[in-house]
């Protein structure tokens, strides 16, 4: 597939985003996990030693193939790149010890600290960056985000084969210096160095793994402050083990973080309470219950959870009344607040209120783009009448595709019901799987409709409203719309540089999606966390990675 991707904004147009703030080798037999996963004999929040609850397992320990939250997530917290996030989701320096960008905002060289290491012992070097993202625009890594990279000089030919890797705007001045070339300035450009795909890799240890690499704590390296220890590839239990070598060591408290997949919130709750887990997940009837706990905490993401439907192989889909009759006979008031019950909000479009403005008039986007989604049962059984003659069918059979934690279930469940329960001759058949099965599915096009979702890196509008672009790889179907392909591709070129016609394309796109229901948004996710009050410092990003334990401690 050609991909055209610009990711191309002006210096000086970057969004302003409210911060969505939260309130408040391979070791692996080190480590005695019972049945339900949690460890024993180990002293609960003491020593600097804590345990988390996760929902979804790793799915890799390559940072060019991560493609889920959960495992980029994991990843921040032993890897490191040229920035990171701070508590109000901005890049500030890590690897980086100073940026110089050119007046015209084409070229930026960073000035690498020399302190940095590996966990093999290795310096990380400039080299290391060069490598990783000229294999991130290689077809041949097929990375999932590659895309992200075409803003850099030739990636785009790159990875359409037209042009070698080597070719790639992206230079080591010397070990510790790095130039990158761009087409065009991009404003959020440092805010994607703290992104995966944007980190190094260590060329000899890569090439040493071959095809094993990433696929265990033995086969991953690390150079952030923590390392990974006893993640053999597919257990739900592993672990962060400080990092002796870490630049920055001195200033990381915690010794160890012991991290256990947890699916049941009845499991994860039981551990809280006994005193096996340091921060446990919780949603529905168990989150309401529990709302006035000192641990209580609810943390907002600036994701959208929605259903994404296969274009390309079950041709009713594309029948415009049966999407919207799905839409409409779905109560996303009654599934954000009596079924999670989380802190999740009902949808009324795909990019949430407060999450972005428009730094001329102050305007939230989720204002001026106003609501596109209701609630109307009597209107969708029409619809749904009017499909079925059109299709000329009279019975209905999809499948309905989902992740297999509890959260995901109970919307599974909810949209399973609604739809039979109002639409007469409709069969929707739920499968639930694990997270990394669901992606695999849905980018090989293996379903009918998926139970999914779509989170931002950065604080930017273009980051959520990139999914409805039909040559982004996360597209799965895919919906295709020449018009919003155009209006999103002219928000990162041509109107780059003006920040009301990017607001307007923006806009424009969002609207021509939503009123052909090319996806159906259902809610804007947020989590329910019981978190030891005596655990302090966790930085709790909206965007990009979730967590950040860096500057993490226990209160003695």
């Amino acid at each position: 597939m050609e991909i055209n991707k610009k990711g191309a904004l002006s210096i000086g147009l970057a969004l302003t985003a409210a911060v969505l703030a939260a309130c408040g080798g391979s070791n692996g037999d080190t480590k005695s996990t019972n049945a339900e996963g949690s460890n024993e004999g180990k002293n609960h929040a003491s020593d600097q030693t804590i345990s988390v609850g996760v929902l979804n397992e790793l799915s890799t320990g390559d940072t060019l193939l991560v493609s889920d939250i959960g495992t980029n997530t994991a990843m921040n917290q032993y890897l490191e790149g040229l920035y990171r996030l701070d508590e109000d989701n901005q890049p500030v320096p890590a690897l980086a010890e100073e940026t110089n960008i050119s007046e015209d905002g084409l070229t930026y060289t960073f000035k690498l600290r020399e302190d940095a290491k590996w966990s093999n012992g290795d310096p990380v070097t400039a080299h290391d960056f060069v490598y990783a993202w000229r294999q991130a625009v290689n077809p041949e890594k097929a990375a999932p985000y590659s895309y992200m990279f075409t803003s850099v000089v030739n990636a785009e030919e790159i990875i359409n084969g037209e042009m070698k890797p080597e070719e790639l705007g992206i230079e080591a001045v010397d070990d510790y210096e790095l130039k990158v070339e761009l087409n065009v300035p991009v404003s959020y450009f440092l805010g994607e160095m703290a992104f995966m795909p944007f980190f190094p890799q260590n060329q000899t240890f890569v090439e040493e793994m071959g095809s094993n690499y990433g696929t265990s704590s033995d086969t991953t390296l690390s150079n952030g402050p923590f390392i990974l220890t006893g993640w053999d590839g597919t257990n739900q239990a592993w672990s962060y083990e400080k990092n002796s070598d870490y630049w920055d060591a001195e200033n990381v408290a915690l010794e160890s973080i012991d991290v256990q997949v947890i699916k049941e919130v009845s499991t994860a709750l039981n551990l809280f309470e006994s005193g096996g887990l340091d921060d446990a997940i919780l949603s529905g009837e168990i989150a309401k219950q529990y709302v006035d706990h000192e641990a209580y905490v609810v943390e907002p993401e600036a994701r959208t959870n929605f259903l994404q439907f296969n274009y390309t192989d079950v041709p009713m889909i594309s029948n415009e009344k049966l999407r919207e009759a799905f839409s409409l006979v779905l109560n996303r008031e009654e599934l954000a607040n009596t079924i999670l019950g989380n802190g999740s909000l009902p949808a009324k479009a795909l990019v949430p209120h407060d999450f972005v403005t428009n730094p001329v008039t102050g305007n939230d986007f989720a204002d001026d783009a106003g609501d596109f989604l209701t609630y109307d049962t009597e209107k969708a059984k029409q619809l749904y009448e009017e499909a079925k003659e059109e299709l000329g069918v009279d019975t209905i059979e999809l499948a309905l595709l989902a992740d297999d934690d509890e959260t995901s279930k109970l919307v599974g469940q909810y949209v399973q019901g609604e739809l039979q329960n109002n639409f007469d001759g409709l069969t929707i058949n739920l499968t639930n799987v694990p997270k990394n099965n669901r992606i695999e599915k849905g980018q090989s096009g293996d379903f009918d409709i998926i139970l999914g979702g779509w989170g931002a890196i950065l604080p930017d509008a273009i980051n959520l409203l990139d999914i409805m672009n039909s040559e982004t790889t996360f597209n799965n179907g895919p919906y295709k719309n020449e018009k919003v392909d155009q209006l999103l591709n002219d928000a990162e070129t041509i109107n780059a540089n003006d920040i009301e016609a990017r607001w307007k394309d923006m806009l424009d796109a969002q609207a021509i999606m939503l009123k052909e229901k090319g996806f159906i948004p259902l809610y804007h996710t947020a989590e329910v966390h019981l978190r030891n009050p005596k655990l302090k410092g966790v930085e709790v990003h909206s965007v990009s990675s979730r967590y950040d334990y860096r500057n993490a401690y226990v209160e003695e």
